[in-house]
């Protein structure tokens, strides 16, 4: 244990400078420089011998069907969508709001006014698909108020940096480990609360739904918050097109009269949006973090 102390420490200390090095290469690169070095970074991680490159493998083996093996992307893919996904955020942070809508497109936006009209705030799940950070300005340039629940990194300054790229475009970003209070005061606001429910999340209230087929942890607090205070639900995702640009899919709003009467109303609806998460990833496997432990732990753990 000591002696990984001395190599934490020269991490953390790293962290900062590595990702203001990061984003000041992707706001002067190209965007098509962008896509060229991703796919490149994709391979060589290929090659590697990367554990994460075992646990893609294995996860797709899990959750695709023989059917559907033709379309059962290369670990190169999924972290080329990523990267891709996450040097965008960076290279957009910097672009004016006409260059910005111009890569990300909304389809939908009716739905989010319509859920947003009851006053009552909404909360906007979404999934580590594609590049998901770009979500949060798409919804504000519609003229809502947004915030976002994030997770503190072990390194405080880099999170601090991290979440003042994210403010930048007017979102507002809580801490889930820092409480209930600014979440809820913002739902009293009336924004659109952006979460991602589609890892096993250590710390957050779970509960185990249907995902490719297999039981998944799934946090399930924000869907007993939904119930609890009448909250419409808004799935959304962003997933990247052929010509390089991005489409934000807003779809239709699940309201909490339709879950209220169940056992488990709560469960209901977190299987309704895991359900949809999953349609997401069948679209297109390449764009999901398919190197996250999902299924990891079974019922009666």
């Amino acid at each position: 244990m000591s002696s990984r102390l001395p190599l934490r420490r020269v991490r953390h200390a790293l962290q900062l400078p590595a990702a203001r090095l990061i984003v000041g290469l992707a706001r002067l690169l190209p965007r098509g420089a962008i896509w060229s070095i991703s796919r490149m970074v994709g391979m060589i991680l290929q090659v590697l011998p990367l554990g994460s490159n075992r646990l893609i493998r294995s996860n797709l083996r899990l959750a695709m069907a023989e059917g559907d093996r033709p379309r059962t992307p290369e670990p190169r893919e999924v972290y080329s969508f990523l990267l891709a996904g996450i040097l965008d955020f960076f290279h957009l942070g910097r672009a004016s709001d006409a260059a910005f809508a111009s890569v990300v497109r909304v389809s939908g936006a009716g739905r989010m006014e319509q859920a947003l009209s009851a006053g009552k705030g909404v909360l906007a799940v979404t999934a580590h698909y594609s590049a998901w950070e770009l979500i949060p300005r798409a919804v504000v340039l519609l003229g809502h108020r947004v915030g976002v629940v994030s997770r503190k990194l072990s390194e405080s300054r880099t999170s601090v940096y991290l979440d003042s790229l994210r403010t930048e475009p007017g979102v507002t970003v809580a801490d889930r480990g820092s409480g209930a209070r600014k979440i809820l005061r913002m739902l009293e606001e009336n924004t659109a609360l952006g979460v991602l429910i589609d890892q096993d999340t250590m710390g957050v209230e779970s509960d185990f739904v249907d995902f490719f087929g297999r039981p998944a942890r799934t946090p399930v607090g924000m869907a007993r918050l939904a119930l609890r205070r009448g909250i419409p639900t808004v799935p959304l995702h962003i997933r990247r097109e052929a010509d390089g640009t991005y489409a934000l899919v807003i779809e239709e709003p699940l309201y909490p009269e339709a879950y209220a009467g169940l056992p488990d109303g709560h469960l209901a609806l977190t299987q309704d949006l895991t359900s949809m998460i999953e349609r997401w990833v069948r679209e297109d496997p390449r764009q999901w973090i398919w190197f996250h432990r999902r299924w990891a732990r079974r019922p009666g753990d």
